[in-house]
Parts: C-alpha cells; structure tokens; sequence
C-alpha cells in the first residue's frame, strides 16, 4: 500500500472528525461560563465531581470497546456476521454492566450519608446514554461524518436545554442529566439503526461468549479504568481537601486539558483504525506511516500549546477579576503542558495494543492510579492546587516513559 494513497483521505478523516470533536470542546465552553454565573463556581466544583465519578463508572459499560472493539470492526469490516456477533456480545454485555451499577448505585445513595443525592440520582441517565453510545463502531468503521453528526446534535442540544432550564442556584443537579438526555436520544437512534442493519440479537448471546468476552478485554478495562481514575480522580480528592470552590476551579484547568486531550483522541481514534489496516498487508509500511503521523502531530501541539498558553495571559489582563479567583484561573495554562506528554506516547500505546500486551498496560496504568492517589493527596494537602498540578506531572511522566520502554523492549525482543 502506497502511503501517498491515503494521505488526502487521512487529512479528510481529520478534518472530519475534529470539527465534530471541536463541537464537542465548545458545548462544555459554552455550558460552563453560564452555569458558573447563574449557580457559582462551588456548585461547578460539585457538578465536575459527580461528572469526574460518572466517567469512571462509564468504563465498566464501555468494557474493550472502545479500543479491542474498534479493532474488530475495522479488520472485520468485510464479515459482517462477524461484526453482528461482536456487536450482540458487547451490548448484550453492557447492558448486564449497565443494571448492576444503577442498583448499586441507588442503593448506595440510600446508605451513604451526605451525598447530593438529586445530583448523582439525575446524573445516572449519563450512564444509560453509555449504553447506547455508537460511535466507537462508527470508528472503527470510519464513518467519521456520522460521527459528526450524532456530536453536534447532541450537544447542540445539550447547550439550548441548559440555558432554557437552569436558571437560578439550585437548578445544578441538572447539568449532568441534560447532558445524559441529549446524548441519549440521539446514541439511541443510532444504535438501533446498527441493530437492525446487522440484526443483533442480544438473547441468543451465550454465557460462554460472554465469558470470553470478558476474558479477552479485561485486561484493557483495568487500563481503562485506572486511566479514567488517574485522569478523573483527582477533583474528588481536591474536593476533599481542599473544598467545592478548588474544585471548581480545578475543573476550569482540567477543562483546558480536556481540550487537548480531545484533540489527541480525534488523533488516536482516526489513526488506529488506518495503522491496524496498514499493519495487516505491509508492517514496515504500517511502522513508517506511524512514525510520520506522530511527528507531524507532536510538532502541531506543540504549536497549539504554546499559542494557547500567552493568549490566555492577555485575555486574563483583560478583566478586572478578583485577585484570588485570577490568580487560580492563571494556575490552569500549567495543565496545558501535560498535553505533549500524553502525546508522546501515542505511537507507542498503539504498538502495545495491536500486539495485544494489553496486561502490559493494565498494569503500566494501574500502578500509575496508585502513584495519583499517593501523590495527589499528600502534594494537594501540602502545596494546595499546585500540589495536584504537580502530581498529574509526575503520573503522566511514569506512564509515557513506562509504555515507550515497554514497547521498545517488544520491538527488540521482536527483532
């Protein structure tokens, strides 16, 4: 396969795709400057918190799919019985995962005390919007317009209930579930249009399938997981220590990382796919494309980054903000360094997978989760927000520098 070939299709997919993600970077840039004015930044710290502990329970609903998944529908793609099994056993799987965690769940809001139980309660349609959620299969079958479409939808949505329906204090245990809403109405509509076409059939999945099932990608869920709580965790334990206000305010920086890590997933999730396929006909070809994408992408963010990080001083002199509260929003341009690191591993982390070393991983992120709660708890506790800044340094470094020499060793041992 000749490199050249693919490249206008490639920068289309891009292009494609990050206008979708765009959309979805400028719902939550939207929504949060109005709910803050109208609910104020303590309510802001309680919704990213709950929002925080959402997405780690999306995890066990999503299982492999979003990585093992798109895998197997993108060289799958002519076998559409094959596609059909997949699809039946994954959804026929999350749907047990998704009524175990919304008992769970209920009844943890009765037995724990002092929880926001009209939060968290309202909040847990964001899980049911999981279930349904299409677009890793759209992924994997690079129908990037579709994707962009379910996005803008969606969220457009998301941004006119908001401002139609919050409007004083007390409407923040809202947010969530708006959210939870739009996503779902138009993921559902969507999935049963993926069910129909590939006649899935979630009661003749066997238990034996599912066990397998669960045997094979359990592996990249505990990497899955202990990513999601590395990346997430860190709010609820500000929140802890340091109060809804730090947590708001922590939330803002994280947004800031949440666009470029946004970014790179419209990076990793349209060039996965296109490396699975290359490595199949042609690995030296597969081995040369990802190099060449990857530089291209780390100079790029570079780029991006260094841009974002002096507008956001200028625009900050702009306003006449409280000292502490300017002081706090200048403390998130640090959050937008950790960009490059995560970046860095990218080719690296798609190696590991394609060779299917997903224990690799679960164990390269898990110990990396335990180095967040050790070092986020004790730096937060001493040194405030800087101290949770910090600790995502320290995280993201052991985990970029633990995946390169892990694949590394793979590339040797190979050779």
């Amino acid at each position: 396969m000749n490199l050249k070939k693919i490249e206008f299709k490639e920068i289309r997919n891009y292009l494609v795709f990050g206008s979708g993600q765009f959309v979805n970077l400028l719902a939550p840039l939207l929504v949060a400057p109005y709910v803050i004015s109208v609910c104020g930044i303590e309510q802001w710290g309680k919704i990213g918190a709950a929002t925080s502990f959402f997405i780690i329970l999306e995890i066990f609903i999503d299982f492999g799919s979003k990585l093992l998944g798109v895998k197997e529908i993108s060289s799958n793609k002519e076998n559409k019985n094959r596609v059909s099994e997949y699809l039946s056993t994954t959804y026929a799987f999350r749907l047990i995962v998704l009524l175990f965690i919304l008992v769970c769940l209920v009844l943890a809001l009765v037995l724990i005390p002092d929880l926001d139980l009209k939060l968290y309660l309202f909040g847990s349609w964001l899980l049911i919007s999981q279930f349904f959620n299409p677009i890793w299969f759209y992924i994997g079958v690079e129908n990037f317009k579709k994707i962009n479409k379910i996005i803008m939808l969606s969220k457009a949505m998301y941004v006119l209930l908001v401002y139609v329906i919050v409007n004083q204090k007390s409407d923040y245990i809202y947010v969530i579930f708006l959210l939870g809403i739009s996503n779902t109405i138009f993921y559902s509509y969507y999935y049963l249009k993926i069910f129909k076409e590939y006649k899935m059939s979630l009661q003749s999945v066997s238990k034996n399938k599912l066990i397998d099932s669960v045997k094979r990608e359990y592996p990249i869920v505990i990497s899955n997981l202990s990513i999601s709580v590395y990346t997430n965790f860190p709010i609820l334990i500000i929140k802890y220590i340091l109060g809804d206000f730090y947590a708001g305010i922590y939330k803002i920086g994280d947004m800031f990382l949440g666009i470029l890590r946004s970014y790179l997933v419209v990076f990793f999730n349209v060039s996965f796919p296109k490396f699975c396929h290359i490595y199949i006909e042609n690995k030296k070809e597969a081995v040369a494309y990802l190099k060449k994408i990857n530089i291209v992408n780390i100079i790029f963010l570079a780029l991006i980054v260094t841009i974002l990080y002096f507008m956001s001083f200028f625009f900050l002199n702009e306003f006449n903000l409280d000292k502490k509260l300017s002081n706090s929003l200048l403390f998130c341009t640090n959050f937008l360094f950790i960009s490059l690191i995560i970046a860095l591993n990218i080719p690296f982390y798609q190696m590991l997978i394609l060779k299917n070393r997903q224990n690799k991983i679960a164990r390269i992120s898990f110990f990396g989760s335990l180095l967040m709660f050790v070092s986020c708890y004790f730096l937060s506790k001493n040194f405030n927000l800087q101290g949770s800044v910090i600790s995502i340094y320290i995280v993201e470094i052991f985990i970029t520098t633990s995946i390169i020499i892990s694949s590394l060793s793979l590339f040797k041992k190979n050779d």
